[in-house]
């Protein structure tokens, strides 16, 4: 919104080198320009995301009273107003959802009559605003429903890029981050470090289908173990290893977690009914490096791994 009025200020100056009709006031149009111009660069600034919506829409109802004052010190112009308008609606059409052009109408009809209805102008004149509204509105929902589909497109592209796509657990570079930030703060932070048992056996024996629904349970145990009130965080590494952060938690509470996980897992099953287990480490401390921390709870689950017997390891 903020390049568009700034745009418009400037455009503003510059109709005044140019050859004018009969009316055009040079000095209002010059401070109609300045106040244009001052408040896009004040927009480009204004921090629009935290501004309530009403707030936020009341400027297009000022700038169209900003156009209309315009269109009678510029000797109306059609062109020249007509322009201002269609900035109005192309702003709405990219920074408003769907339906906002629609509901902004009435404004935009007093805006574009008043001046005319004032100048003493033809019902021919008044008449332009059958042709005018249709194609200022639909200009305004043409941009919000193609906005809206390149937000939605955004953050589906977003998800990909930060989330498993099998089991919809964050990934490697989400849980990374987290866990740096975690351990630059001065508190316990702790890590559970999950590989499964036998899961190449359950691949394949059933197939890499049943294989990928082991997974997805396993996922979805994982979120049922994130706690209430804590930033933990469960995640998919990679193949079928899994990790879940633990924040604010000592070593202690995070073994506890570790056995609970661990049994929760031997209710699962495979597609034959084969049991789903795996091995957990744990790992913990305060302002550890992350990358060791990672390791150390990485170290853990296989010396848990090797401590299976061989027949439970395979299963």
């Amino acid at each position: 919104m903020g390049l568009l009025f700034t745009l418009a200020g400037f455009y503003t100056f510059i109709t005044i080198l140019l050859p004018t009709p009969t009316g055009f006031q040079p000095g209002l149009v010059s401070l109609i320009a300045v106040a244009a111009l001052g408040w896009g660069l004040v927009a480009m600034v204004l921090p629009w995301a935290r501004i309530p919506g009403l707030l936020r829409l009341a400027v297009a109802p000022a700038a169209m009273a900003l156009i209309a004052l315009h269109n009678m010190a510029a000797g109306q112009d059609a062109f020249r107003y007509g322009m201002f308008f269609f900035l109005v609606f192309i702003w709405l059409g990219l920074c408003e959802p769907r339906g906002t052009s629609l509901r902004m109408s009435p404004f935009l009809l007093a805006a574009y009559l008043g001046p005319l209805w004032a100048d003493g102008r033809s019902a021919a004149d008044l008449a332009s605003i059958s042709y005018a509204l249709p194609i200022y509105l639909t200009v305004g929902e043409v941009l919000a429903w193609r906005t809206q589909l390149m937000q939605r497109l955004q953050g589906r592209l977003r998800r990909l890029a930060d989330h498993d796509p099998l089991t919809g657990l964050p990934n490697r570079a989400v849980f990374t981050a987290a866990l740096r930030e975690h351990c630059a703060k001065p508190e316990s932070v702790a890590v559970l470090f999950l590989d499964l048992d036998g899961f190449k056996q359950i691949n394949d024996r059933l197939g890499h289908a049943a294989g990928d629904d082991v997974l997805v349970q396993v996922g979805a145990t994982l979120r049922a173990h994130t706690r209430p009130g804590y930033a933990d965080l469960p995640c998919r590494l990679a193949g079928d290893e899994f990790v879940l952060l633990l924040s604010d938690t000592d070593l202690a509470a995070a073994r506890s977690l570790a056995e609970q996980l661990e049994q929760r897992l031997g209710e699962l099953r495979a597609a034959d009914g084969t049991p789903v287990r795996g091995s957990v480490g744990v790992a913990g401390g305060v302002s550890m490096d992350a990358q060791q921390l990672l390791a150390t709870a990485d170290e853990a689950m296989y010396a848990a791994k090797q401590a299976k017997p061989v027949g439970r390891r395979a299963a």
